[in-house]
C-alpha cells in the first residue's frame, strides 16, 4: 500500500475551470463539504462541458455522457459559504 500523499497540482495543470458554489446542504456534520458532494461537482463540470462543446443534448440526444473514472485527493476542507 502506498502511504506517499500526492502534492497539489498548480492551477495552471488544468485547461478548464468552472466555477461551482457551496450550498447549505452540502456541508456534513463535522461543518465541511461532504465527500459525495465532489463526486456531484465531477459529474456537473463534465456533463457542463459536454453540453457547452455541442456534444451532449441532454433533452432530445441520443448520445450520453459518462465519467468512466474519477480519483479525489482531499487536500483541505470547504465549507459553505
Amino acid at each position: 500500500m502506498n502511504t506517499t500523499r500526492p502534492a497539489p497540482e498548480l492551477r495552471s495543470a488544468y485547461k478548464e475551470w468552472m466555477p461551482i458554489s457551496t450550498r447549505w446542504m452540502d456541508n456534513d456534520v463535522y461543518g465541511h463539504v461532504n465527500n459525495v458532494v465532489y463526486y456531484s461537482w465531477f459529474d456537473t463540470a463534465v456533463n457542463g462541458h459536454l453540453i457547452a462543446q455541442g456534444a451532449l443534448d441532454i433533452h432530445a440526444g441520443e448520445v450520453i455522457g459518462l465519467v468512466v473514472e474519477t480519483q479525489c485527493h482531499y487536500f483541505a476542507p470547504i465549507a459553505f459559504p
